[in-house]
């Protein structure tokens, strides 16, 4: 195949490839959006002067640092029915919902800690290093979306899903390697992108808070 009909190619497939895309945003949004609530709530009972409450935030959290997520992916596919009788109705649970719970679960964990840590800094006053969980959140919203592209083994339809599609309508010998390549850059370009614009609003973030003083340093009469 000449590079002319390759690019040819890829850009027939653009919008099919790219409706996969948006799927691998949704499922990592929805991931993001229930471990952001779970591991929230944990950081609390992590945080609770209560002792029950600290010891099962704890356990819980070491639980879900430990669970892979590519075992859970088939986990809660065969474990959680396709529907759902909830008060007499018929719920569909579709497949990249669940591909989202399991990534929610590895989500919760890392929300866990580092929410934790944003808890202690409010505390102190400590505005600037409590606000840095942001960046931290969005920072492992890109790996999110890195590997939501293995769930298209449970048969989310995907980008990646979508490629191995593409490439077997093309069943053209060489394709496969630039298929993926083309895959491959969208995903990176999306990173940069957001990355870039994360790194404008840290700066802007980070102007500020820099002349908010710190609780300490009120309590001393704004003295370092």
């Amino acid at each position: 195949m000449t590079a002319a009909e390759i690019a040819k190619i890829l850009a027939e497939w653009t919008p099919y490839l790219l409706t996969g895309f948006g799927w691998n945003i949704a499922v990592s949004l929805t991931a993001m959006a229930i471990g952001t609530v779970v591991g929230l709530l944990l950081a609390v009972m992590r945080d609770s002067s209560v002792r029950g409450a600290k010891s099962g935030g704890n356990v819980l959290t070491a639980a879900m640092h430990v669970a892979p997520t590519f075992v859970m992916l088939f986990y809660l596919t065969y474990m959680i029915p396709e529907q759902l009788e909830i008060f007499g109705l018929h719920v569909h649970v579709p497949v990249w919902l669940k591909a989202s719970l399991a990534f929610g679960i590895a989500v919760a964990g890392f929300v866990s800690d580092n929410a934790l840590v944003s808890i202690r800094h409010l505390s102190k006053g400590h505005i600037h290093e409590a606000l840095l969980f942001l960046p931290s959140w969005t920072n492992y919203f890109l790996i999110i979306v890195m590997a939501s592209s293995t769930a298209s083994v449970i048969g989310v339809p995907e980008m990646v899903y979508r490629a191995r599609t593409v490439i077997g309508a093309v069943d053209q010998i060489g394709f496969l390697f630039w298929a993926y390549l083309y895959v491959m850059i969208w995903f990176l370009v999306f990173s940069i992108l957001l990355t870039m614009i994360m790194h404008l609003l840290r700066n802007r973030l980070t102007q500020r808070t820099h002349g908010l003083p710190r609780q300490d340093e009120t309590d001393l009469g704004g003295i370092p």
